[in-house]
C-alpha cells in the first residue's frame, strides 16, 4: 500500500475517539454483579472466584496506581483499563480490517474507509461498549483474542522472511497469558490455524475443513490435554515429594516445572540438531503457551500469603488444580448426558487432595452421578432437574418425547416421558441458539427494545428495529406501548441498517475472496454457534448473557466494514469510473456507526453512577458494630466486599456469604481475622468439616426435650462410637439426637432464646450445620443480620428480625407481622435518620444518571421503597405526621417514578403521603402511576388473544395495580377519579381477562 503514514494515523484517530468515548461514559465507581471482586482482587492482589484472572489482576494494580492513594477513585482506574484496552482492540480490529481489505482492493481510500467503518461500528456495539465502561475481564478478554488475530495477519504478511517465526511464538504467548483473563481468546484458534493453512498450503474446500478442525483440536488440545497434563503432573510430584520424602509444600511442584522445562529444551535442542524445524517450532510454541499460562502462579502465591478475600484457597497444587476446574460450581453434560427427569441410579464418589496438617490428605470433591442410560441423549439441552427450569423446557418447546421405563433406586419400575434427541435440538434452535444468541445478535445491529431482561414475552429485552410494520407483527402495536416503557433510554433502532451492510460485507468477501471469508466466519461461528454448544444456557438466567458473544459481534463488524468496498464496486458496475468512495464511505459512516452512537449513547453513559457503591454502603452502615451479615447472592456481596477492601468502609462488619457455606476453604477462612473483624467463633473442628465428616448429619428424635444448639454441636464433636449412627453405606457418623433445639441471642441489650424445630428433617448438610454453628457460637455476643429477610426465613427465623434499615436483625423477640413485605420491629425515628441524613442513593435522581435495570433490580431486591413505607407508616401510628411526610417525599425524590418504574410500594407511598394529609403532592404520584397503569393495559387490550396469554401474570399485575389505585381513590375527597377507575376496571377485566383464559 502507499500512504502507510495515513493508515496509522487514521488507526491513531480511532483509537482516540474510542477511547473519548469510553473515558466519557466510564462508570466512576464500582458495578454490579462480579465487577467488585475483579476490583479489589486487583486493588490488593486478591484471590477472586474460580477460575480466576491473574493477569486482570496484575495488570489492574497497575493501573489502580492512577489512583494516586484515593481508595475512591480506584474503581475509576480499573474501569479506565477495560476503556484503554477496549480502545486498543478497537486499534488492532482496524489493522486487521486494513490486512484483509487490503486481500480485496487496492483503493488506499476503501480500505481505511472500510477498517473505520468496521472497527467503529464495533466500537459502539451495544455488547461491547457495556464491557467497555466497567471492570471486568471481557473488554481485556477481547483485546487478546483480536492481538492473536493482528499477529497471525503479521505472519502472514512477513511469511517466507527470515524471523518470521517470531510472530508464531507471541501468538503462543499471548494465547497462555490469555487464559489468565478468561477462556474466551481461544475462540480465534480456528481462525488463526486457518490463516496458517492457508498461507502455507492454499486454499480448497477439502483444506478448508481440515485447518477449521485442526484449529478447534488446537483449542481443546489447549484447553483439555496440554495445561490439565501439566497440572496433573506437577501434582504427583508435589503428592510424592510432600508425602512421601517428607519435603516442604511446592517442592515437588518446583521440582516439576524444572523437569517440564528440561524436557522441553532437551527436545528443542534435539529437534535444532536434526534440523527439524517445524518440530522444534511447536515444541517452543508449547513452552511459550505454557510460559503464560504459568500467571497462574500469581493465584497460588497470593493465596498462599492468606489475604481476607482468598477464593477457592489455591495454596497449593491440588487446591489450584480444583481452582481451575471450578469444582465448586455444578457441571452441564455438553455431549452426551441425562435429561431433566432422568432417574439417579448411582453416585460415583470423587476425590482429591489438601494440604491439612502439614501433609496431603484425601478430601471429597462432588460426586459424578449415574443416570440410567435408556433416559439420556446425545446432545443433552435439556438437563437441569430444577422445577423451574423444567416448567421452562416445557414453555419454550412442546416436548414429544418417548416413553421409557425405568427401574427407581429403591427397585421400583416406572415409565418416564423423556426427550428426544428431536426435542433437544428443538430447545438448542428456539431457546440456546435463537433466544440467548440471535437475540443478542439483533440487539447489536438491528436494534433493542429496552434493558429489562427477556423472558420470552413481547414486553422486555427483545430485538427492535424501529420499522413499524416489522415490530408491529412481533411485539404488538408500538404506537399503544406506554411512554414509561417507550422512554427506555435502552430503547434503540437502527432500521437493519449495520445488518444489511454486514450481510453486503460478507456476500462480498465470499464473492472476491474466500478465503478470508471463512477465516472471519469462523470466528464468527466460534463466538456464537460454538460458545452456544459450549455454554449449553439453562432456561432462567440471573441476567442477559450478551457480553459472552463479543466474538461474533467482532466478526460481524470486519463484514461491515468491508460493506464499503462491496458498495462502491456496485456503484461502478452501474456506473463506470464513477469516483463515489468518498460519498459512499459517509453514507455508511452515517448508516453504522454514527447511527449506532446516536442511539446507544445515553443508555451506556455510566458517568455520575454510584448505585452499586452506594446501595452496598448503606447495607454496611445499616450494620450495628461488630456485626456478623449474612449475604446471599453477587449484588449483595461483591459490592459490600469492594466497600470494606477498596474503601476501607466498615471493617468489622463479618459477611458470611450463603452459597459458599458449603466450602471448607470458605468455612476455615471464617475463623480468621479481618481487619477489625476478629474472626468468627465456631464449636465444630475445622478438620472434620476437611475430612468430610459434616457432609451429612442425620437428625434422629433420641430424646424428647429441647436443648441450646451448642449442646447439639458439641454432641457432634465426640468420638466416641456411641455418639454415631451407620448409614446405608455403611459409614459410622455423628448424629443430631434432638428435634427441639433453641438460640441464645443478644440484641441491644435484651438476652433470649429463639425456638429452632428440625420436625421434618431427616439430616443436615455441610452448609446448614455452618450455619447453625456460626449463629450458635456468636450470636450471644456479636449482632447478627440478614439482607435478605427470606434467607433467614428459610431457617425458621424469619419471625425473629428487626429493621436495622437495609438489613433485618435477628433478636429474642418474635414479630406481630409475619409478611415478607413487613420490616418487623424497628425504631422508626433512628432508621427514619438513616434513611433521611445517612443513606445513598447513587445519584440515580439526577436528570443526567441513567438507572439501568441493573439499578431497578437491585433496589426492588432491597425493598428500598417498602422500608421508607414502613417507616412513615410507624411514624404515622405515632402521630407524626410531618417527619412521615417529610420521610415519604425523601423517597419519591431520591427514586423517581421516572427512573424506578412503578410498583405495587409506589402506590402504598401515595396512600401514605394522603394519609399525612398532603392529598397534593399524593395526588401528584397518584396521578403518574394511575397514567402509567392504564396506558400498560391500553396496551395489553391492543395485542391478539396468543400475545395476552403469554402475558397472563403481567395483565394481572397490572389489574391488581389499578385495584388498587382504585382504594386510594376513594380517599381523595374528589370522587370522580375513583368512578372513572372502576368503570375502566370493568371494561379491562371483561376484555383482558377472558382472554386471558
Amino acid at each position: 500500500m502507499r500512504s502507510n503514514s495515513f493508515v496509522k494515523i487514521t488507526g491513531l484517530f480511532v483509537f482516540l475517539v474510542s477511547l473519548s468515548i469510553y473515558s466519557f461514559t466510564l462508570e466512576p465507581s464500582t458495578s454490579f454483579w462480579d465487577c467488585s471482586e475483579f476490583i479489589l482482587s486487583a486493588t490488593k492482589l486478591e484471590v477472586n472466584h474460580p477460575a480466576g484472572a491473574p493477569l486482570f489482576m496484575l495488570l489492574g494494580r497497575l493501573f489502580t496506581l492512577l489512583s494516586f492513594g484515593n481508595p475512591q477513585k480506584i474503581a475509576w482506574t480499573i474501569n479506565f483499563m477495560s476503556g484503554f484496552f477496549s480502545a486498543l482492540t478497537i486499534f488492532l480490529l482496524y489493522h486487521v480490517i486494513i490486512k484483509l481489505v487490503a486481500k480485496m482492493s487496492d483503493s488506499t481510500t476503501l480500505i481505511i474507509g472500510s477498517a473505520v467503518i468496521g472497527a467503529l461500528t464495533f466500537a459502539v456495539s451495544d455488547s461491547f461498549w457495556f464491557s467497555a465502561v466497567e471492570g471486568e475481564v471481557y473488554a481485556l478478554s477481547m483485546f487478546f483474542l483480536i492481538l492473536s488475530f493482528w499477529a497471525t495477519l503479521k505472519w502472514d504478511e512477513q511469511f517466507g522472511q527470515p524471523g518470521n517465526e517470531k510472530w508464531i511464538l507471541f501468538l503462543a504467548l499471548i494465547t497462555g497469558l490469555g487464559i489468565g483473563v478468561h477462556l474466551l481468546n481461544l475462540l480465534v484458534l480456528p481462525s488463526v490455524v486457518m490463516i496458517m493453512g492457508f498461507r502455507k498450503y492454499g486454499y480448497s474446500i477439502k483444506k478448508l475443513v481440515l485447518f477449521f478442525g485442526l484449529g478447534v483440536a488446537v483449542l481443546l488440545g489447549v484447553l483439555y490435554v496440554l495445561t490439565p497434563v501439566v497440572m496433573i503432573l506437577l501434582s504427583k510430584f508435589d503428592l510424592l515429594f510432600v508425602n512421601r520424602l517428607s519435603l516442604p509444600l511446592h517442592s515437588g511442584t518446583l521440582l516439576g516445572i524444572f523437569f517440564i522445562l528440561a524436557l522441553l529444551g532437551s527436545l528443542i535442542i534435539n529437534f535444532r540438531k536434526k534440523q527439524k524445524h517445524l518440530f522444534e517450532l511447536i515444541t517452543l510454541s508449547v513452552l511459550f503457551v505454557l510460559l503464560g499460562f504459568s500467571v497462574y502462579s500469581v493465584n497460588l502465591i497470593r493465596s498462599s500469603a492468606n489475604p481476607p478475600i482468598n477464593f477457592g484457597q489455591p495454596n497449593n497444587i491440588f487446591s489450584l488444580i480444583n481452582y481451575l476446574n471450578r469444582e465448586q460450581y455444578p457441571k452441564r453434560p455438553l455431549v452426551y448426558g441425562q435429561n431433566y427427569n432422568s432417574p439417579l441410579l448411582d453416585v460415583n464418589e470423587r476425590s482429591s487432595y489438601d494440604f491439612i496438617d502439614g501433609k496431603y490428605q484425601p478430601i471429597q470433591l462432588a460426586p459424578d452421578y449415574v443416570y440410567d442410560d435408556r433416559t439420556c441423549n446425545w446432545f443433552p439441552r435439556m438437563s437441569s432437574s430444577d422445577e423451574k427450569h423444567i416448567k421452562a423446557y416445557n414453555s419454550w418447546i412442546n416436548i414429544s418425547g418417548k416413553r421409557v421405563v425405568t427401574k427407581q433406586r429403591n427397585g421400583e419400575q416406572k415409565t418416564l416421558v423423556v426427550p428426544r434427541f428431536s426435542d433437544q435440538l428443538k430447545f438448542f434452535v428456539r431457546y440456546q441458539f435463537g433466544f440467548m444468541f440471535g437475540r443478542y445478535f439483533m440487539w447489536n445491529f438491528v436494534g433493542r427494545q429496552n434493558d429489562r431482561q427477556g423472558k420470552g414475552t413481547i414486553l422486555n429485552g427483545n430485538w427492535l428495529s424501529g420499522i413499524n410494520i416489522i415490530d408491529n407483527f412481533r411485539l404488538g402495536p408500538q404506537d399503544k406501548v406506554p411512554l414509561w416503557l417507550k422512554n427506555n433510554r435502552a430503547r434503540n433502532t437502527y432500521f437493519f441498517l449495520p445488518l444489511l451492510l454486514g450481510l453486503l460485507g460478507a456476500v462480498y468477501q465470499y464473492k472476491t475472496n474466500r478465503e478470508t471469508f471463512f477465516i472471519v466466519l469462523a470466528l464468527f461461528i466460534m463466538g456464537g454457534l460454538g460458545l452456544t454448544v459450549y455454554i449449553n444456557e439453562i432456561p432462567i438466567t440471573p441476567r442477559e448473557r450478551d457480553y459472552v458473544f463479543v466474538g461474533a459481534f467482532m466478526a460481524f463488524s470486519i463484514w461491515v466494514g468491508v460493506s464499503l468496498v462491496a458498495a462502491v464496486s456496485l456503484i461502478q458496475q452501474k456506473i463506470k469510473n464513477a469516483k463515489v468512495a468518498v460519498p459512499v464511505f459517509l453514507v455508511l459512516l452515517l448508516a453504522g456507526p454514527v447511527l449506532m452512537v446516536s442511539q446507544n449513547f445515553n443508555d451506556h453513559d455510566r458517568s455520575g453512577r454510584y448505585a452499586a457503591r452506594d446501595f452496598a454502603a448503606n447495607i454496611l452502615q445499616s450494620c450495628p458494630e461488630n456485626a456478623i451479615l449474612f449475604t446471599s447472592g453477587d449484588n449483595d456481596t461483591y459490592p459490600l466486599l469492594y466497600c470494606q477492601e477498596v474503601e476501607g468502609l466498615r471493617t468489622d462488619v463479618r459477611i458470611v456469604i450463603m452459597p459458599f457455606l458449603s466450602a471448607n476453604w470458605f468455612i476455615g477462612g471464617l475463623r480468621n481475622q479481618k481487619y477489625n473483624d476478629p474472626g468468627l467463633k465456631m464449636m465444630l473442628a475445622q478438620d472434620k468439616y476437611d475430612h468430610g465428616e459434616l457432609a451429612y448429619v442425620p437428625v434422629l428424635k433420641k430424646f424428647n426435650r429441647d436443648t441450646s444448639w451448642q449442646e447439639a454441636l458439641n454432641f457432634l464433636n465426640i468420638e466416641s462410637n456411641k455418639a454415631k449412627v451407620t448409614l446405608n453405606s455403611g459409614d459410622r457418623v455423628n448424629f443430631i439426637p434432638l428435634t427441639k433445639l433453641n438460640l441464645q441471642v443478644e440484641a441491644g441489650g435484651k438476652s433470649g432464646k429463639i425456638p429452632v424445630s428440625l420436625n421434618g428433617k431427616n439430616g443436615l448438610y455441610k452448609h446448614e450445620l455452618a450455619f447453625w454453628d456460626i449463629i450458635s457460637s456468636n450470636a450471644a455476643e456479636r449482632p447478627v443480620c440478614f439482607v435478605s429477610k427470606g434467607e433467614a426465613a428459610k431457617h425458621g427465623l424469619g419471625a425473629y428480625l428487626q429493621c436495622e434499615g437495609f438489613v433485618h436483625r435477628l433478636i429474642p423477640e418474635k414479630s406481630k407481622s409475619s409478611s415478607m413485605f413487613s420490616i418487623g420491629k424497628c425504631d422508626p425515628e433512628r432508621i427514619a435518620a438513616k434513611l433521611m441524613d445517612e443513606f445513598q442513593w447513587g445519584n440515580i435522581s439526577m436528570p443526567s444518571v441513567y438507572a439501568d435495570w441493573n439499578t431497578v433490580v437491585n433496589l426492588s431486591v432491597f425493598q428500598a421503597r417498602n422500608t421508607f413505607n414502613e417507616v412513615a407508616e410507624l411514624l404515622i401510628q405515632k402521630g407524626e405526621m410531618e417527619k412521615a411526610f417529610q420521610l415519604l417525599q425523601k423517597c419519591a425524590d431520591e427514586i423517581p417514578l421516572s427512573k424506578i418504574p412503578y410498583d405495587i410500594f409506589a402506590i402504598k407511598q401515595a396512600e401514605l403521603m394522603l394519609a399525612t394529609g398532603h392529598e397534593k403532592e399524593s395526588k401528584i404520584l397518584f396521578d403518574e402511576m394511575e397514567k402509567n397503569v392504564t396506558e400498560t393495559l391500553e396496551f395489553y387490550n391492543s395485542l391478539n388473544e396468543t400475545q395476552q396469554l403469554r402475558l397472563k401474570e403481567a395483565v394481572q399485575r397490572e389489574l391488581y395495580y389499578l385495584n388498587q389505585l382504585i382504594v386510594v381513590s376513594a380517599k381523595f375527597e374528589d370522587q370522580a377519579k375513583r368512578m372513572e377507575l372502576e368503570e375502566q376496571m370493568k371494561g379491562y377485566y371483561q376484555d383482558l381477562i377472558k382472554n386471558a383464559s
